[in-house]
């Protein structure tokens, strides 16, 4: 077993007790990492499906252009119907759209942090989904 000691930047209290600008890892607890597991950044989940709200439909009509260009279509109707989030560095939207009265497109639109003064952007979409399709990650 290999044994790795660093030294660590807290900027609160921290397991130890420690409170400084830089404190090392206590020698008694040496910080051990293992080629088994090794450290992961796990992405925020999905929300709950929930339905669309005036928010959520204004996204959606801002990403309209997007969409006709990329998909190469007209739509008469675009109408979001529900959405799930997922937190990043901002907030990504799934978004079921009715595009006719029997077919649908899912939509991952990207909203940046709010200090970043940035619009909504298309950074995915499916077609072809129907009104029962679930709205899922891709």
């Amino acid at each position: 077993m290999t044994c790795v000691c660093v030294c660590v930047c807290v900027y609160m209290w921290d397991a130890w007790g420690l409170c400084s600008d830089h404190a090392e890892l206590p020698s008694s607890e040496p910080l051990i990492i293992s080629e088994k597991s090794p450290a992961t950044m796990m992405p925020g989940g999905l929300s709950d499906t929930k339905p669309a709200t005036p928010e959520v439909q204004h996204l959606v009509n801002q990403v309209k252009p997007q969409f006709q260009s990329r998909a190469n279509t007209n739509c008469a109707v675009f109408t979001a119907v529900v959405y799930r989030t997922q937190v990043v560095a901002g907030t990504m939207y799934f978004i079921k759209v009715q595009v006719s009265d029997d077919e649908y497109v899912h939509l991952k639109v990207f909203l940046s942090l709010p200090h970043e003064n940035q619009g909504p952007s298309l950074v995915d979409f499916e077609t072809g989904k129907t009104k029962d399709d679930p709205l899922t990650y891709f």
